[in-house]
């Protein structure tokens, strides 16, 4: 189903690299997630300015993905005929197996107002969402039930605890203040930055920031690349 994704690669003769997703989530952008391009639209929320132009990233922990990955990138690229959310819903009935998932939760654990779930995200996003990452509530994915928070176990330990801060955040706003999902992620986004920090982490701008001397390409070279 997804061979086709190799010959979009080779018609649109992008540079594919394999990143540490994770070092780039605590020091330049908590929203990069499974793969991106270069982008600077405006009307792009989350647009990846850092990205060169003609090279897309993945994340390499999810490097045994790529082929889906590539195909729901390449589906989900913006047109005038269709909303982000009915691309959304076309992605799912193009792209996702048919059938029922083989059994994907993991684990679970018992908060006082939630559930945590952990998940195969890999199944998740094969037989279900293909955009599912990293975590997600009820409030933003109807599959989900209303009382859990689903965590994608292939995300790495240390990164968990900033996954859930994001997720609990988010949802209590949603839930309690009626907030709508762009303002409660930008919340979230704020609280896991700070998380981040509170650990020896860093941002452009922050004063301890250390490759401010640095080009935009050896911050790139020497930091972010895994696999060229």
């Amino acid at each position: 189903m997804w061979a086709t994704a190799n010959l979009f690669m080779e018609l649109k003769k992008e540079k594919i690299k394999f990143v540490d997703g994770f070092k780039i989530r605590n020091t330049l952008d908590p929203d990069f997630c499974l793969l991106h391009g270069y982008s600077v639209d405006i009307s792009k929320e989350k647009s990846k300015y850092y990205i060169p132009q003609g090279e897309v990233w993945i994340d390499s922990r999810f490097k045994d993905e790529f082929d889906f990955l590539w195909a729901v990138y390449q589906f989900m690229t913006p047109d005038e005929k269709h909303t982000y959310r009915e691309k959304r819903e076309l992605v799912k009935q193009k792209l996702c197996l048919p059938g029922i998932p083989p059994e994907f939760v993991l684990k679970r654990e018992k908060r006082k107002e939630f559930e945590i779930v952990y998940v195969d995200g890999k199944i998740v996003r094969q037989y279900i969402d293909p955009e599912f990452m990293f975590g997600a509530h009820s409030y933003v994915y109807s599959y989900i039930p209303e009382n859990e928070i689903w965590l994608d176990i292939k995300t790495e330990d240390k990164e968990i605890p900033f996954i859930l801060l994001h997720e609990e955040v988010e949802r209590r706003l949603m839930k309690e203040e009626g907030k709508n999902y762009d303002i409660a992620h930008d919340y979230a986004t704020t609280a896991e930055k700070e998380a981040r920090r509170k650990i020896g982490n860093y941002y452009p701008g922050d004063d301890n920031y250390p490759w401010w001397a640095l080009s935009n390409e050896e911050i790139i070279e020497r930091e972010y690349i895994v696999d060229k």
